[in-house]
Parts: C-alpha cells; sequence; structure tokens
C-alpha cells in the first residue's frame, strides 16, 4: 500500500509545472496575432532564478524544427526535492501570440521506485488576451513502474488559464520591470479514482520572459537574464 500511495504522489507532482500523449486546445480558436514577445528565444538565452535561497539556471540548449514549428528546448525542467527527482526534456513552441510547453517523456525514481511517463504539451499563456480573458485545454498521459504487476496509471488532466493584470510594473529583487502580464495557471487532474489540483500565479515581462512565479507556497525570482 505504501507503494502504491507513492506512485499516485510521483504522478500528481507531474502536474506541477511549470511539464506523444492526448492533448487538446478546448478554445476551438485559432492563435491570435502576437502582441509582443514575452519569451525571447535564442539558442544562448538564459534566466537565473531563485527560489527559497537557491539559484537555478533555465538555458536554451538548443532549438529543432518539426511541421513547420520550431522547439526551443531547455536544459532542466523538474526540479528534484528529498524525495523526488526527476529529469525530462521540455521545450517551447510559439504559434503566434500562443506559448506552448511541450514535455518529453519523463523519467523518475524515489526510494527504489522507478517511473517513467508520456511526454504531453499544453497552452501556457496567450499573450493577446485581455484581462479576465481565459483559454482551457486537456492532456493525459500514462505511467508505469517498476513493480511487478502493478498495471499503468493514466492520469486526465484539465487546464484552464486567466489573464489576471496587464501592462503593469513589477518589481523584483531590486529590478523594475514594465510591460508585465500577470496570468494563472489551475490545473485539475484526476488517475484512478484519485484527484489533485493547482494554482501557479506567472509574472512574465516583454522581451525579458517570466520574472516570477508562486506555486503552493513558493516563489521563485528572477535574479538575472542574458538574452543572445
Amino acid at each position: 500500500m505504501r507503494k502504491l500511495n507513492k506512485c499516485f504522489v510521483l504522478l500528481f507532482v507531474m502536474t506541477g509545472f511549470m511539464l506523444t500523449s492526448c492533448s487538446n486546445d478546448d478554445s476551438g480558436e485559432s492563435a491570435g496575432e502576437s502582441t509582443g514577445d514575452y519569451w525571447p528565444s535564442k539558442v544562448g538565452n538564459q534566466w537565473i532564478f531563485n527560489q527559497d535561497g537557491a539559484e537555478s539556471t533555465v538555458k536554451i540548449q538548443s532549438s529543432t524544427n518539426k511541421d513547420g514549428n520550431t522547439y526551443y528546448k531547455f536544459n532542466q525542467l523538474f526540479g528534484s526535492t528529498d524525495e523526488i527527482s526527476g529529469t525530462a526534456g521540455t521545450s517551447l513552441k510559439k504559434v503566434k501570440g500562443d506559448y506552448y510547453v511541450v514535455i518529453d517523456e519523463v523519467n523518475y525514481s524515489s526510494e527504489g521506485i522507478t517511473g517513467k511517463s508520456t511526454g504531453y504539451e499544453f497552452i501556457l499563456f496567450k499573450d493577446y488576451l485581455d484581462v479576465n480573458q481565459t483559454w482551457k485545454g486537456s492532456y493525459s498521459l500514462e505511467t508505469s513502474f517498476n513493480i511487478p504487476s502493478f498495471p499503468s496509471l493514466k492520469m486526465n488532466a484539465n487546464y484552464t488559464g486567466t489573464i489576471l493584470e496587464k501592462g503593469i510594473s513589477l518589481k523584483v529583487k531590486e529590478v523594475t520591470y514594465s510591460n508585465v502580464i500577470k496570468f494563472k495557471l489551475h490545473i485539475e487532474a484526476s488517475a484512478q479514482g484519485q484527484s489533485s489540483s493547482s494554482d501557479t500565479f506567472y509574472w512574465i515581462a516583454k522581451d525579458v520572459g517570466i520574472v516570477k512565479l508562486e506555486s503552493s507556497g513558493t516563489t521563485s525570482e528572477l535574479v538575472s537574464y542574458s538574452l543572445k
């Protein structure tokens, strides 16, 4: 039973973020024209964040073209905690004013349990929407574990993004950023009769990228950045 509960914990950690299964944008609308570049994307661009006194670097390491879209791959996705560590490739895809987070197959481990989940993608942000406008979508993934006779787990997730503020200024680490959009991403996930939900708040600045995010009582703030 303890291993079963641990498997569910691992599975629901996957819904936190900041991410080939079935993916669907439920808005029924095509992407709108971008109002500016809110996540500059060139190989070599990097952002250093501080979270609870620890710094981490997010860097675009490479780019590839597929089906007419450019995918910008980052050096890291999930961080590690004392109980759970995971590795996966994560990329950014921009279609006009829609910003997609694309997750490769995820491999992770905890206390002797190893698991593997199929990848997925979702729309993190739409830069052309007005305050209080929303976007919705869904994705699903399947996770298998190294436990004999233990079945694969299937998870379905629905998400809703909401623009909360637009064109504001925000001071982060003694630096004031202008043209900032604040938005919320709400995720509801269910698997095998269990459910989980999370809210993550983002502040993203034009020509800079994400400058701050808050989730589950944890805050990450931009310390510095370098753009090519």
